[in-house]
Formats: C-alpha cells, sequence, structure tokens
C-alpha cells in the first residue's frame, strides 16, 4: 500500500466523516464537528493549490496527529475501513470530544 493519497481523496473522506470545510484565502480548513454540530479543537488544513495534487508521507504524517490518529488510522480514515463512529470513539476514548 502506497503512503500516498490525493488531495481530493482526502477532501473527501474528512467531508464524508463529519469535517466542514472552510476556505480562505491560501487555506482550506477542515474543523471537526463535536456534539451538536459545534466547531471541536480538531483540525486540519490544506493550501488551496493542492486540488489534485498527490499528498506523501511528510503530510499525511502532520495531518494524522492534527486528527489525533497514528499514519496507520489515518489511510484507513482516508481508504474508509476507519468510519465516522470508530473516528468518533478514538476522539472519545482520548477525552478529545
Amino acid at each position: 500500500m502506497s503512503n500516498v493519497r490525493s488531495a481530493k481523496d482526502i477532501d473527501q473522506a474528512l467531508r464524508k466523516k463529519g469535517f466542514r470545510r472552510e476556505m480562505d484565502g491560501k487555506h482550506i480548513h477542515y474543523f471537526f464537528s463535536g456534539s451538536h454540530g459545534k466547531k471541536s479543537g480538531i483540525f486540519t488544513l490544506t493550501s488551496h493549490g493542492m486540488g489534485s495534487t498527490a499528498i506523501g508521507d511528510p503530510l499525511l504524517g502532520l495531518m494524522a496527529r492534527q486528527l489525533h490518529l497514528t499514519k496507520k488510522q489515518f489511510l484507513d480514515f482516508i481508504d474508509c475501513p476507519l468510519d465516522e463512529e470508530k473516528y468518533r470513539e478514538i476522539l472519545h476514548e482520548a477525552g478529545l470530544i
């Protein structure tokens, strides 16, 4: 399994699994919706220009840490074995939501 994922695949996985997307001039911010749809303190971002760009190991690792996941968990999050419910369980067990 390659440790490269497209920015498009990451965007789709984040939005499908409870993240809201907000754009500013330079970045696309993804905020995880906590209880009652409010922003939690869990977020990540990508650059506007990354559209179809491949994202490699260093950025995947950084995004995984921002989302409080291991890199393997983050790859599963993108590839879909790790769904929103399981992600919420991980965050809850860590006392983050």
